[in-house]
C-alpha cells in the first residue's frame, strides 16, 4: 500500500515538472498587449487616486485665512499646492507602470508555488490559464482605470488653465508675484464654484460606470452622453452663484468646461481601443 501512494506521489512530481515546463511557455506566449493595458490601467488608476488627493492640499491652502490655526501662508502656497498636486500625478503614473508589472509577477508566479501537497499542486497547474488570469486582471482594473484619473483630470485641469491663461496674460511679471497673486484666484474659485468641481467629479465616476456597463458594440455606435451632459450640469450648477454675480461665475465655467469636458470623450474613445485591443 506504501509503495502504491509512494509511486502515486512520484508520478505526480513528474507530471509538476511536465506542466510547469509548459506553464511558463505559456506565460513566455502571452500576447504582448495584455501586460501593457493592465500596466496604463493600474497606472491611470493611481495617477487619478493622486490628483484627486492632491485637492486636499490645495482646499485646504486655499482655506488658510478661515483656519486661524494654519497661520499665515507665504504668498503662492495655494498655486504651489496646485502645481505639486499636478506633479505628484504625474510621478504617481509612472510609479503605477512599476506596481502593476510586479502585481503580474507575483500573480503568475503564485500558481507554480508548492504547497508540500503534490496533488494538489497539480491539479493547480493543469487547471493554470496565465492568459485567462491576466486578462480577468485586466477587466477587473477597467472602471477604475476610467473613473479615477476622469474626476482627477476635471477636477485639477480648471485651476491649471486658468494659470496658464493668467501666466501669459501677465508675461512680463516676476513668476514669485504671479503665483502670489493667482491665490486669490483659487480662492475665489473654491468659494464661488467649487461645487461645481464635486459635481463634475461625481459626473465622472457615473460615466465610468455607465462605460463599464455598455457594450463594445453600443460603445462605438449609441455611446453614453458624456462631455455635452457634464458641461451642460457643470453651467447648471454655476448658476446657483451666478445668478447673483451678473453671470460671470457660469460664463467662465462655460469657457472653461469647452476645454476640459472632452476628456470624457477621451476617456470613452481609449476605453474603446482597449476593448478592441482585447477582443483582437
Amino acid at each position: 500500500m506504501r509503495a502504491t501512494y509512494r509511486n502515486d506521489e512520484e508520478v505526480a512530481r513528474y507530471h509538476i515538472e511536465s506542466l510547469l515546463a509548459r506553464y511558463r511557455r505559456q506565460v513566455e506566449a502571452l500576447p504582448e498587449h495584455l501586460p501593457r493595458l493592465y500596466r496604463r490601467r493600474v497606472a491611470r488608476s493611481l495617477a487619478g487616486q493622486v490628483a484627486l488627493g492632491g485637492t486636499i492640499p490645495v482646499l485646504v491652502t486655499a482655506a488658510a485665512p478661515c483656519l486661524p490655526s494654519l497661520g499665515d501662508l507665504r504668498p503662492g502656497a495655494v498655486t504651489a499646492a496646485l502645481l505639486a498636486a499636478c506633479a505628484v500625478s504625474a510621478c504617481a503614473y509612472l510609479a503605477g507602470l512599476r506596481l502593476a508589472d510586479a502585481r503580474l509577477r507575483r500573480a503568475l508566479s503564485r500558481e507554480v508555488q508548492r504547497s508540500g501537497d503534490v496533488h494538489a499542486d497539480r491539479a493547480r497547474l493543469e487547471a493554470a490559464a496565465p492568459e485567462a488570469r491576466v486578462r480577468g486582471m485586466v477587466d477587473a482594473e477597467e472602471r477604475r482605470s476610467v473613473a479615477l484619473p476622469l474626476a482627477g483630470f476635471v477636477v485639477l485641469a480648471p485651476l491649471l488653465l486658468h494659470l496658464v491663461v493668467y501666466r501669459l496674460l501677465g508675461w512680463f511679471v516676476m513668476l514669485n508675484e504671479l503665483s502670489g497673486g493667482f491665490d486669490w484666484w483659487i480662492r475665489i474659485s473654491v468659494a464661488i464654484v467649487g461645487h461645481v468641481h464635486a459635481v463634475v467629479a461625481y459626473l465622472a465616476f457615473h460615466y465610468a460606470r455607465k462605460l463599464r456597463q455598455t457594450s463594445t458594440r453600443d460603445l462605438a455606435d449609441d455611446p453614453p452622453p458624456g462631455a455635452l451632459r457634464a458641461l451642460g450640469y457643470a453651467v447648471l450648477a454655476s448658476a446657483i452663484p451666478g445668478v447673483a454675480l451678473w453671470l460671470l461665475p457660469t460664463l467662465v465655467v462655460a469657457l472653461t468646461g469647452a476645454f476640459v469636458m472632452p476628456a470624457f470623450a477621451f476617456a470613452r474613445d481609449r476605453l474603446l481601443e482597449e476593448r478592441r485591443q482585447l477582443g483582437a
